[in-house]
C-alpha cells in the first residue's frame, strides 16, 4: 500500500465518523422529524402567540364597545338639538 492510500483511508475513516456523529445528534434526530412528517415541536414561542391573540381579541371587544358608545351619545345629541346636521 502506498502511504496515499493509507492517508485516503484515514480521511474516510474520519469523514465516516464525523458523519455518523452529525446525523446521530440533534441534527440528524430533526432531520428524521422533517422527513417523517411527525409533528413539529412546540416552543415556549407558541405560548406567546396564544397570550397575544387574546389580548388583541380582548382589545378589539373594547374598541367596539368604545365605538358603540361613542355612536350613543353622539345619536343622543342630535336628538337634543332636533336633529340638524
Amino acid at each position: 500500500m502506498s502511504p496515499d492510500q493509507v492517508l485516503l483511508i484515514i480521511l474516510a475513516s474520519i469523514a465516516a465518523w464525523t458523519v455518523t456523529r452529525v446525523l446521530r445528534g440533534p441534527l440528524g434526530e430533526a432531520l428524521a422529524r422533517r422527513i417523517g412528517g411527525g409533528p413539529v415541536a412546540v416552543g415556549p414561542e407558541a405560548g406567546d402567540v396564544a397570550e397575544l391573540r387574546a389580548r388583541l381579541s380582548e382589545l378589539e371587544e373594547r374598541l367596539d364597545f368604545t365605538e358603540r358608545v361613542l355612536l350613543q351619545e353622539r345619536q343622543a345629541g342630535e336628538l337634543r338639538q332636533g336633529g340638524t346636521s
